[in-house]
Order: C-alpha cells, then structure tokens, then sequence
C-alpha cells in the first residue's frame, strides 16, 4: 500500500476509536471531515453523493 494509502486507512482506523476531539488533535482541523464521515458511516447515515458534491449534466459533442 501507498505511504498515502495508508495514511487514510489510520485516520480511517483512529476515527472509530477516537473522540472527534483526539482525532483533531491527532490529525489536524482540515481532517476532521474524515472522522465526520467514518462516524456517520458507522451511525448508518450513509450521504448520497449526489447531494454532497451536486450533479452535473454533460451534453456530448459529436464534433460537427
């Protein structure tokens, strides 16, 4: 596994078994959505990605 494969998958680790406070301090502010997420997969609120990142329609351009 890659250094930064690996660096996700401890956050990913010390996010079920940490407080959000002892993550942050861990991992810094910026990761914090990291333990945010883990902790509403956990609690079985999944997000639609749709509604988290928007969706986008594409038109295809044939060229002509």
């Amino acid at each position: 596994m890659s250094k930064t494969g690996q660096w996700v998958f401890e956050m990913q680790e010390d996010a079920q078994d940490c407080t959000r406070a002892e993550f942050v301090k861990k991992h810094g502010a910026y990761q914090a959505v990291v333990w945010d997420e883990v902790q509403d997969e956990m609690n079985g609120e999944s997000v639609d990605p749709e509604s988290y990142w928007g969706s986008f329609s594409m038109e295809m351009d044939d060229g002509a």
